[in-house]
């Protein structure tokens, strides 16, 4: 036992300070990595009159309108400042017309205007969220027409629900109602997240129109040729949007590309995919995935390939000093079933600041096995649609010429899926990235 001991000793005293240090610092990423991860707040507005949702950074930024009695979703951070006021003519807002403030705090989960912020230890939190206990939850339709609400598990278990109603339902955490119009055709699904889960409204939203079948594909703007000298290939590019770039690339990928990503993938194994938060059940992004690292031991790996052309057609397309290699995020492969969908969210900044060093400039989604029915990619703000075909993908880009991020445009949807099966991988670009400085690095 002494021995073990003076042994172990010696061991720390001849320990090269560069090994130590270096520990330390991966202890500490993986620290601020977890402290700093994102998470999700819903804004409630009691009040009979809409309110203007503000987040707070040099001078408030609007990110929309909460209806009276709605709700607003976001994705935050520890600390962020959001704020709000009654509606305005001025676009403009000054801190000292919002009507009430509040900092993001993890363990928040919702705050409703006016009160006082209600934030759970983790523990609490995570006990009362997981509970299984049927409570009474209230789903109300907020649009302008008839639409039927559906539980997932008992199709029996169907109602009409006309405009402005509300149906209250016993409900347990993790079930799904999916509301569907008059034609059958399903529009959204409500997700029981966590026990108490009480309100699930159904509105017409910007994206729920673009998302819906009847909205044919965006037509492009112009096409342009692209020589892809490391595939050998001349390839056209549709621009959809000129800034920030958002483009559609018909076979991009050759047979086999795909099918070698997902051989990694289902190697790997495929599990729920993540956003923010610690639930169990997320209703933002419902799939499954897997990471794909850069390969190390296979230089001329497809994975790698692909990298590598992504990487070149956007320095091509816009200039950007992007870098391929292992110090980038990895791909990720991410499969969607029936209702499976990623709700409106930013993959980078998307409300004009400017670029932060090392942060995320673009993202090119791989299409590799497009559904039968549903699932396009939308872009709200921007109004465009993009419905994926096989081998193909799409481009889009938040860091614009002036060196400041897109102010919301490039805000995209992953829509419902109403039949078959989407496979997509998606990469995502940094700038001012190295072996040095890898991505987590700029957490």
């Amino acid at each position: 036992m002494l021995r073990t001991l003076v042994l172990a000793a010696a061991a720390l005293v001849c320990a090269k300070p560069s090994d130590t240090d270096a520990a330390y610092k991966r202890s500490r990423l993986v620290y601020e990595a977890k402290k700093n991860e994102p998470f999700s707040l819903v804004f409630e507005n009691p009040y009979a009159e809409p309110r203007e949702l503000y987040w707070i950074g040099a001078e408030p930024s609007l990110m929309g309108t909460v209806e009276p009695g709605g709700e607003f979703n976001v994705n935050t951070y520890e600390g962020h400042a959001f704020g709000w006021r009654p509606p305005a003519p001025s676009e403009s807002c000054t801190t000292d017309e919002l009507e009430g403030t509040v900092h993001a705090a993890r363990g928040m989960e919702r705050h409703v205007f006016g009160e006082e912020p209600r934030v759970l230890d983790a523990h609490a939190r995570k006990r009362e969220q997981e509970r299984d206990d049927p409570f009474e939850a209230h789903f109300t339709n907020r649009a302008a027409y008839d639409m039927r609400l559906t539980d997932t598990k008992n199709a029996s278990r169907t109602v009409d629900v006309a405009p402005g109603a509300t149906r209250i339902w016993s409900v347990r955490r993790g079930e799904h109602y999916d509301w569907t119009s008059n034609d059958g055709e399903l529009l959204y699904r409500s997700v029981i997240e966590f026990y108490n889960q009480k309100k699930h409204d159904f509105r017409e939203e910007l994206h729920t129109a673009l998302c819906a079948e009847k909205t044919p594909p965006s037509e492009p703007v112009r096409v342009a040729e692209y020589h892809d000298a490391l595939d050998g290939r001349d390839l056209q590019v549709e621009i959809l949007r000129e800034e920030p770039l958002i483009a559609y690339l018909p076979n991009w990928t050759k047979p086999g590309d795909c099918a070698d990503m997902e051989g990694r993938a289902l190697r790997i194994g495929l599990a729920d995919a993540q956003v923010f938060g610690e639930r169990n059940v997320i209703a933002d992004r419902r799939a499954i995935s897997a990471n794909l690292e850069w390969s190390r031991s296979n230089e001329t790996s497809i994975t790698n390939h692909l990298i590598k052309r992504a990487f070149k057609l956007a320095e091509n397309l816009r200039s950007y000093d992007v870098t391929p290699g292992p110090f980038q995020e990895p791909l990720n492969f991410i499969q969607y079933a029936h209702g499976g969908e990623y709700r409106p969210h930013c993959d980078g900044v998307c409300h004009r600041t400017p670029y932060a060093r090392g942060g995320r400039v673009a993202t090119l989604i791989h299409y590799c096995r497009a559904p039968e029915v549903g699932g396009a990619t939308v872009f709200p703000k921007a109004r465009l649609k993009v419905q994926p075909q096989d081998d193909s993908a799409v481009l889009f880009t938040y860091k614009q010429s002036d060196g400041f991020m897109d102010d919301g445009n490039t805000l995209h949807t992953g829509c419902l899926l109403r039949e078959g099966v989407k496979q997509i991988v998606t990469m995502w670009m940094r700038e001012d990235v190295h072996d040095g400085e890898p991505w987590s690095d700029f957490l």
